[in-house]
């Protein structure tokens, strides 16, 4: 009687352990997920404060904005000698254009630090990129002022 208590007793026990194993390693893999979407989210969250903080604006003149141009994504590039010194702007184009656009930088300052022409031709309703390449010395910051005339 004793024998049969004592299998009794351990098989209950073992039973219990084993579902509170089972439920802790739920909880550990619960708790990873948790943990695993929150640092994504933080991961994503650090992402897009810093595009934010490094977005460039450009100042698009009232004569071109009147003659329906818009502008789209703005990017940096670098050419082989400069760093950020070739802007990239996408372009929509209401009606027909063909001139000369010039971009110009400015530091803090307000001080000029680059001017790029670039001739620019576009038949109403397309848009495209196009390249404004400065001198290998202007490096274009997030907290540059950029104007386009």
């Amino acid at each position: 009687m004793v024998k049969l208590s004592y299998i009794l007793l351990t098989s209950c026990i073992l039973t219990a352990c084993g579902g509170a194993g089972e439920k802790a390693r739920e909880a550990i893999k619960d708790s990873g997920e948790i943990v695993g979407k929150t640092v994504g989210e933080f991961g994503k969250g650090v992402s897009e404060g810093l595009e934010e903080t490094f977005q460039i604006r450009i100042n698009l003149s009232d004569a071109l904005a009147a003659q329906g141009i818009e502008l789209g994504k703005i990017d940096l590039d670098d050419d082989s000698g400069g760093t950020d010194n070739i802007l990239v702007v996408y372009m929509m184009f209401e009606h027909h254009f063909n001139d000369t656009i010039v971009a110009r930088v400015y530091d803090t300052e307000n001080l000029e630090m680059g001017r790029s022409s670039q001739t620019v031709a576009a038949k109403a309703g397309e848009a495209t990129f196009f390249e404004f390449h400065f001198d290998k010395r202007t490096n274009i910051d997030s907290d540059s002022k950029v104007t386009m005339e």
